[in-house]
């Protein structure tokens, strides 16, 4: 056997393999994006928004305050995640829009809430649901490429809505602090996310896959399902040509000294007789 043969088969790479994945994932990129950019203009908002001073050593801010950006917030994430629930695939939407639907109540307790535990106590129940229909969404789309950023987001708003479930005597000040820490994390992973899934899906284009050109897992399976077949033609056309190049060389001269001499006399299987002297 040839040393310049290899001897195992290529793997192919990842992303090449699954060109059906890369494609939905691509689908995600920009209502990651929206969601992301709106989540870091928040943790924005909370940093530099003006506080009240109380005296120099203390900062405040009102009640109202917070609810009010809170309620801008989620009204517009909620929005966001309408349009990630449009072009998610179909298994996931019932999560997404789950995301959505949870942020009405929220809005309406937050218009309520007239003290710090009560902002608190609405900020934690939409963080704890919200982190849970996220790793719920993460579970639905583990099949495709970099699923672990919807998995961060669950972790960090679990984590948040634990932080004010326990966080008792928090003022309107620190919830705000929190939730804007939590979103702006959140934010950065999803615009980190939806810009590679957006690379990746050009990079498929590129090579003449497009993204709305696969439809179904089969079409993208097609390509390598005719290699195979490929394949076994070639090695029945090698095969049988090994089979007449390692015929046994010995037939072979045996063949062509029978043909080429006449019966001999003195072959006992011979017909022709053997003339006797007196």
């Amino acid at each position: 056997m040839s040393t310049e043969e290899p001897r195992t088969e290529s793997t192919p790479p990842r992303n090449e393999a699954a060109p059906q994945a890369i494609a939905a994932a691509s689908r995600l990129g920009w209502p990651m994006v929206v969601r992301g950019i709106l989540g870091v203009a928040f943790g924005i908002v909370t940093v530099f928004w003006p506080r009240d001073a109380v005296n120099p050593a203390q900062l405040s801010l009102p009640t109202d305050v917070v609810d009010h950006l809170a309620i801008g917030y989620l009204i517009l994430f909620a929005l966001a995640l309408v349009f990630q629930a449009v072009r998610s695939p179909l298994n996931v939407r019932t999560a997404i829009f789950g995301q959505a639907v949870i942020a009405i109540p929220a809005i309406v307790f937050l218009f309520l809430a007239d003290q710090p535990a009560e902002l608190r106590a609405a900020l934690s129940i939409w963080a704890l649901l919200h982190g849970a229909l996220e790793f719920w969404a993460h579970r639905q789309l583990r099949s495709q490429p970099m699923a672990s950023d919807f998995l961060i987001a669950s972790g960090v708003h679990v984590l948040l809505g634990i932080i004010l479930v326990f966080g008792d005597g928090m003022e309107a000040l620190s919830i705000l602090g929190f939730t804007g820490a939590a979103t702006l994390i959140a934010g950065v992973i999803f615009i980190i996310g939806g810009y590679s899934r957006l690379s990746k899906g050009r990079q498929l284009a590129k090579r003449g896959a497009l993204p709305e050109e696969i439809d179904t897992p089969a079409e993208a399976a097609e390509p390598a399902d005719a290699a195979p077949s490929g394949a076994a033609d070639v090695a029945d056309d090698t095969n049988s040509s090994d089979a007449a190049d390692t015929s046994d060389p010995t037939d072979a001269a045996g063949e062509a000294d029978r043909t080429a001499d006449p019966e001999s006399p003195d072959d006992p299987d011979s017909d022709t007789p053997v003339k006797k002297e007196p």
